[in-house]
């Protein structure tokens, strides 16, 4: 089972903070976190994607009990 963090933005529209899911993959995360939240899955896609606390591609594969963080890229200017 793999622990799946939602932070910034993702976190406010949502009002998820976090779910548990049973995938091997990062990108497989995406159709579930759609389902949960109601947002399409492009918006999952474009976050930074954090494995234990590094930061990996949606290919990444996942173990179990790792922790799979999800946070919106920042902006301003």
């Amino acid at each position: 089972m793999v622990k799946i963090k939602l932070f910034g933005s993702l976190r406010l529209k949502t009002g998820l903070k976090e779910l548990d899911a049973d995938i091997s993959r990062v990108k497989e995360s995406f159709p579930l976190l759609a389902k949960a939240t109601g947002l399409k899955e492009k918006e999952f896609k474009q976050c930074v994607m954090l494995i234990n606390g590094r930061q990996v591609n949606a290919n990444a594969m996942l173990l179990d009990g790792d922790e799979l963080q999800l946070l919106t890229p920042a902006g301003g200017g």
